[in-house]
């Protein structure tokens, strides 16, 4: 059940496509549109870890969410810029250096921990 909750799929899949559409200039509205979509699957994606934490009254859970915040808040600060400025070098450049970096940390600490816990009940 664990690695379901885990699973991080959607969310690579509308990286993914965020990453393709920079790549292959699309316009802003195309951009917007896929930005949108990634931010929400990963909204999405916490909503889920979250509450199974809770559900197993995870001990480190405020960490965890306190991790997913912070996560939020620079991908809102970094929608905010972009709605301004439209600057597809800046966006690329955050989603492929520290957004990406970030994610893989995340993933492969909390979440492998986490998941990890929870399938042993612990």
């Amino acid at each position: 059940m664990s690695e379901e909750i885990f699973d991080h799929s959607r969310f690579v899949q509308a990286h993914a496509a965020m990453l393709e559409l920079l790549d292959s200039d699309a316009t802003e509205a195309a951009l917007s549109d896929a930005l949108a979509a990634m931010q929400n699957s990963l909204q999405q994606q916490f909503a889920k870890e979250e509450q199974a934490m809770q559900a197993a009254q995870f001990g480190p859970l405020d960490a965890h969410k306190k991790d997913h915040d912070q996560a939020l808040e620079r991908l809102s600060a970094r929608i905010a810029q972009w709605q301004e400025s439209q600057d597809k070098k800046a966006l690329l450049e955050y989603l492929e250096g520290p957004f990406s970096d970030w994610f893989v940390r995340h993933v492969n600490t909390r979440d492998f921990i986490t998941a990890q816990r929870l399938s042993l009940g612990v």
